[in-house]
């Protein structure tokens, strides 16, 4: 069996930002041929593992990509989130290549809704 090294991809960038409600990730590339499509992974906050949540296919007309992660679990703090990206390749043999990870910090919006600031108001009553 012949050994086949993995391909490497040049990011020129790689970042996220917080859009509304979402995570948008963008990043480019200096080549993209021979990429088949980029793979976006995001980190487990559980137990830190990768798994992927979107795939965006390459553009021979485009260096530039970009993905929108609308699966933010709501939450009334700040949480960090981490994402990376798998390459694959048009190559049959070549391996898949990875991006360095990226953190993402989401500050989630303090102040709760008319309902549950209701519902909250009722747990904390039947306390009192």
């Amino acid at each position: 069996m012949a050994f086949t090294p993995t391909s490497t991809v040049n990011f020129t960038f790689f970042r996220g930002s917080q859009g509304s409600e979402s995570i948008v990730l963008s990043w480019a590339v200096s080549d993209a041929s021979g990429i088949k499509d980029f793979g976006i992974e995001k980190a487990s906050q559980l137990d830190g593992e990768f798994s992927q949540i979107g795939e965006v296919p390459v553009s021979q007309t485009a260096s530039q990509y970009t993905f929108t992660d609308n699966g933010i679990l709501k939450e009334t703090s700040t949480a960090v989130f981490e994402y990376r990206i798998r390459v694959d390749f048009t190559d049959p043999g070549s391996s898949a290549s990875y991006s360095d990870p990226i953190s993402v910090t989401y500050n989630f919006s303090s102040s709760l809704s008319g309902v549950a600031k209701r519902t909250w108001g009722s747990i904390k009553a039947m306390f009192r």
